[in-house]
């Protein structure tokens, strides 16, 4: 889950790799190189098939990087209100498998650019959004269900117009359960405490996802967050595609029916 200002910046999963080898009878030392790169590329595409996305979506997967690789995902995004027009840039998240049960990760936010129409006219302004660190732990995996526990911390690097001034520590739980092999449902439960100015909220997501192809997927649910004077309602869905090389690409959007607020993104996920 990311925050953009004063709109909420918003994460299924798929991978997958085929490989060949060219063989040259002219060369045994090309040969062979050949062979060495195979064994070396054929390995890290058997690893970016195991990694799990957390976008596109509101909520976060339960599934854990693999030990050792390094997961990257990125993404635009454009979000809409009657008075602010909202370009995000970024929405960077590294994550990177510390055991089979822990992974580390750090949330770099986006670039933002705002156009905003007042009474006395229209203004913009461009700045980066707060970063944060965190931490995810799978408490439960069995052979259809996943149960996870995250903390992450957000830290008030952003520019004066997005920055809270605040560090926000927040908990998270997590699960995903598979229904069968083409329906799984997805569930957040999360908690960001009270902290100087920054008020205290909830956050619940509920997302079914459904199979679409081979590399195909699809979701749709709600997402809410909840604040003490202040509430958002989500309803959000989107596509994944699977690329040969392991790479996820994803198209998102969603509507606050609370605020009337909308968005649409783009974005890819890889792991390393």
């Amino acid at each position: 889950m990311k925050t953009v200002g004063a709109i909420h910046e918003l994460p299924l999963r798929f991978s997958g790799k085929i490989c060949t080898l060219v063989r040259n009878k002219l060369n045994p030392m090309k040969k062979n190189l050949s062979v060495i790169l195979l064994l070396f590329f054929g390995f890290n595409l058997v690893q970016a098939q195991n990694y799990s996305p957390d976008r596109p979506g509101i909520a976060n997967g339960s599934f854990i990087t693999p030990e050792g690789m390094l997961g990257f995902e990125a993404g635009l995004q454009f979000s809409n209100t009657d008075l602010n027009k909202q370009f995000d840039v970024g929405q960077l998240v590294l994550r990177y498998g510390i055991n089979e049960k822990l992974e580390f990760r750090a949330l770099l936010g986006s670039f933002t650019t705002v156009d905003q129409e007042l009474l006395g006219g229209s203004t913009s302004y461009t700045g980066i959004q707060d970063m944060g660190v965190g931490f995810k732990y799978n408490l439960y995996r069995g052979e259809a269900s996943s149960l996870s526990a995250l903390a992450e911390v957000s830290l008030p690097f952003g520019t004066e117009e997005f920055t809270s001034d605040e560090t926000v520590p927040s908990i998270g739980v997590l699960a995903d359960h598979a229904l069968n092999e083409s329906l799984s449902i997805s569930s957040n439960l999360g908690y960001s405490f009270s902290v100087g100015n920054v008020d205290d909220s909830w956050l619940f997501t509920l997302t079914p996802g459904f199979m679409i192809s081979d590399n195909m997927n699809g979701y749709f649910g709600y997402a809410g967050n909840y604040y003490g004077n202040f509430e958002q309602h989500w309803v959000e869905g989107g596509v994944t595609y699977g690329l040969e090389s392991g790479t996820q690409l994803d198209l998102n959007f969603g509507y606050d029916t609370e605020n009337e607020i909308a968005f649409i993104g783009i974005g890819f996920a890889r792991g390393y």
